[in-house]
């Protein structure tokens, strides 16, 4: 009877271990799943040539059949934004359409100018959602030359109205300086309209956007394509700038024609501690593009877009049967940029901020209007650029090098 009590007893004890055991690869289950994510995390580190390959193949295999098409979707939006008709296809929002008494919303200008143009952009979906009317406010910008400090202040001379046709209500307009005075406005910081996937508009996920803001109300529409289309109406160069911009592309014999252009960012991105890519790594990238954007017989049209200017001489010699074209071709030797830093815009004159900008706009078409665009994913110039593009071009064209997104595990344009 003893003998049968302690072999029922350790029968049962090993049921116990047993059962414990079983229970332990749950927690296992989650560690191998950890370990696995890192792995895979480590094998896009190392897989980051055979991710660029492959989205070098997606875009020969694009341009061999759909090449004569894009030039012609490509040259329709030179033509608009040149000529001026785009104001007309593309009209400003109806940004005084929301309900009387209701709250403002006060959007920061934060940051460069892609990356405040950005912000504002989602600033201003959000807004037309909630049935609010929007200002900019550039208190602190780097880039104002005004002086105030005050949000709520009613100023009219902004960086905004003085290059682009006005973003959200002007602060004189009546219901701004009553909401102010009411105090009836609410400041909407970047990290609400960014961090928030539904706010950031991403794509994949579809929206229906219906606001009397916009005449362009939308059934569920994909997030890049409502941000790209609510951008052709937002954002509009004064005739002025878009004159000055549409000229500079035309001497410089990129407009309404195919060329490659590459994004080339430096500058004050070494604080934030990015690896840089070297130009062999462009060249690399466009070379085997070469037949399939440019006839047989044709030389290579190259446009570079950069704030280091130092790096046109590395790209000639390397690769000198290339017809390399940029606007610091333009600039006077003592005013080329060596690499951008925005904390040096407060300090230039106006004429100086003028030139800066000026450059920008060029740069900023330039790359928007290319057949491949071959960049990096840490500027907000790649976002800007990218959601100019018209909807109907692929993102195959538009190829980022930089590690830091090779090491993300979805595609970095589809976080955008």
């Amino acid at each position: 009877m003893g003998r049968l009590f302690t072999a029922t007893l350790l029968i049962v004890v090993a049921l116990l271990v047993v059962i414990e055991v079983w229970k332990v690869p749950d927690h296992n289950k989650v560690i191998r799943v950890d370990q696995n994510r890192r792995d895979l995390r480590l094998g896009s580190l190392e897989r980051k040539s055979d991710i660029l390959r492959r989205r070098r193949r997606e875009t020969q295999a694009l341009l061999q059949q759909h090449n004569e098409s894009i030039s012609e979707i490509l040259s329709k939006a030179a033509h608009s934004w040149c000529d001026g008709s785009d104001l007309m296809e593309y009209p400003l929002p109806k940004y005084d359409a929301c309900p009387a008494n209701s709250t403002l919303n006060v959007i920061p200008f934060f940051g460069g100018m892609t990356n405040a143009l950005k912000f504002i952009l989602l600033g201003a979906l959000m807004s037309f959602q909630e049935n609010r009317c929007f200002i900019v406010s550039e208190v602190g910008s780097h880039l104002s030359s005004s002086s105030n400090t005050n949000s709520t202040s009613s100023t009219t001379e902004t960086f905004t109205n003085h290059f682009f046709e006005g973003i959200g209500l002007p602060h004189d307009h009546p219901f701004v300086v009553d909401a102010l005075a009411q105090g009836r406005y609410r400041e909407r910081i970047w990290k609400e309209y960014w961090e928030n996937r539904v706010l950031r508009r991403v794509e994949g996920a579809n929206y229906n956007f219906k606001t009397p803001f916009w005449s362009a109300s939308m059934d569920m529409v994909d997030g890049v394509s409502l941000k790209r289309n609510f951008l052709r109406h937002m954002w509009h160069l004064r005739p002025e700038y878009r004159e000055h911009t549409c000229r500079a592309l035309k001497e410089q014999e990129m407009f309404d024609t195919d060329y490659i252009a590459l994004s080339i960012r430096r500058g004050d991105k070494t604080k934030e501690h990015f690896k840089f890519p070297g130009m062999d790594e462009y060249i690399r990238a466009a070379e085997p593009l070469i037949p399939s954007v440019f006839g047989e017989g044709q030389t290579p049209k190259i446009f570079v877009a950069t704030d280091d200017c130092s790096i046109l001489s590395v790209l000639r010699s390397a690769r000198p049967q290339w017809m390399f074209r940029s606007q610091c071709d333009v600039l006077v030797p003592e005013r080329q940029q060596m690499g951008y830093d925005i904390n040096e815009i407060p300090h230039m004159n106006e004429a100086q901020k003028e030139e800066h900008f000026r450059k920008f706009f060029i740069e900023l078409y330039a790359l928007a209007l290319s057949k491949v665009y071959i960049g990096v994913g840490y500027t907000n110039v790649a976002w800007f650029a990218y959601m100019m593009k018209p909807n109907n071009i692929d993102k195959s064209t538009f190829i980022l090098l930089d590690s830091a997104s090779a090491r993300l595990m979805v595609d970095p344009l589809a976080q955008w």
